[in-house]
């Protein structure tokens, strides 16, 4: 993702509420990025035997979620492998797209392409200057690689709170995989904004019983969501998420989609939204040494060919 995670305008707390726990699930599978810098002690319980589809029907739900959430997590954090993809994004009315190449430095992105038009010869020379800007600061390389690791750190601990923040009930299946429907757990009481928004939210999750990896996940507010009695701010009832991943190369798993439409109001009134549409595709492995300069190089070729 262009400069890690996207958020809206508004007060930091709110704008964190209204997109942080959709992006949860997609922060924590490429949480991997902020791993290298220390969120190895985040993990979860080790490893768990893999079950037949079989097995998966006979358990209860609710342990079935927890038992391949907490093997996603954890294969998630033995996998270390970079990757150069492509994203398109959809923002201001526009969309998007961008080549991407990490490196253990951190991540480069170029902007390639605005609503399928290649960029001017302006555009790209201002690319050209963000990038090398980023490469040469280190002290802003260090920065988005520390927001990285909140962030992850961030999303690592609202997945821990998934299992015993809803209640799970058998929805059929989608070939192989198994299909659930999640609804709130009266009984869930843990403080914070984040959170707080698991009490207004239902929604499915698709998950691989083989291979124990999450698929798929979707989910809709309810109700409206108050923060601080309302008085701090408010989500409205119907906002959405969603967010898929797949297995990009043998034994390797990604984020491939994630579409967040969240609107609600902030302290003062202020309108927030969250409106988010990321695409990922082409998956490449790259090299693990690869320096950011070389990254740079590189997806400025995948632009422009030279």
């Amino acid at each position: 993702m262009p400069n890690a995670l996207h958020q809206s305008g508004g007060s930091p707390h709110i704008r964190f509420s209204l997109s942080q726990f959709s992006v949860t699930i997609a922060g924590l599978l490429r949480a991997r990025r902020a791993c290298y810098i220390g969120l190895l002690a985040l993990a979860f319980a080790p490893f768990l035997a893999a079950s037949t589809n079989d097995d998966a029907a006979k358990a209860s739900p609710d342990n079935f979620v927890r038992e391949v959430l907490q093997h996603e997590c954890q294969a998630q954090l033995n996998d270390h492998a970079l990757w150069s993809y492509r994203e398109t994004k959809k923002e201001d009315g526009k969309t998007k797209l961008y080549s991407v190449y990490q490196t253990r430095e951190g991540e480069i992105d170029r902007l390639t392409a605005v609503n399928g038009q290649p960029l001017s010869s302006k555009q790209a020379q201002a690319e050209d200057a963000r990038i090398n800007k980023f490469i040469h600061r280190p002290s802003e390389t260090r920065n988005e690689q520390h927001k990285k690791a909140e962030d992850g750190e961030r999303a690592r601990s609202l997945l821990k709170m998934f299992p015993d923040a809803f209640r799970y009930q058998y929805n059929g299946k989608e070939g192989e995989f198994v299909r659930l429907k999640f609804a709130p757990n009266p009984k869930f009481h843990v403080g914070g904004h984040p959170a707080q928004v698991f009490h207004h939210m239902e929604g499915t999750i698709v998950l691989d019983p083989a291979h124990k990896r999450l698929i798929a996940i979707s989910g809709k507010l309810t109700s409206e969501v108050k923060f601080g009695y309302g008085i701090l701010g408010h989500l409205d009832p119907g906002g959405t998420f969603e967010v898929k991943q797949r297995e990009v190369s043998p034994g390797f798993w990604e984020v491939t989609l994630m579409h967040v439409e969240m609107r609600g109001r902030a302290l003062f009134f202020k309108t927030i939204g969250a409106h988010e549409y990321e695409d990922y595709t082409d998956f490449k492995r790259v090299p693990d040494n690869t320096s950011l300069e070389q990254a740079a190089t590189q997806v400025r070729h995948n632009t422009t060919g030279d």
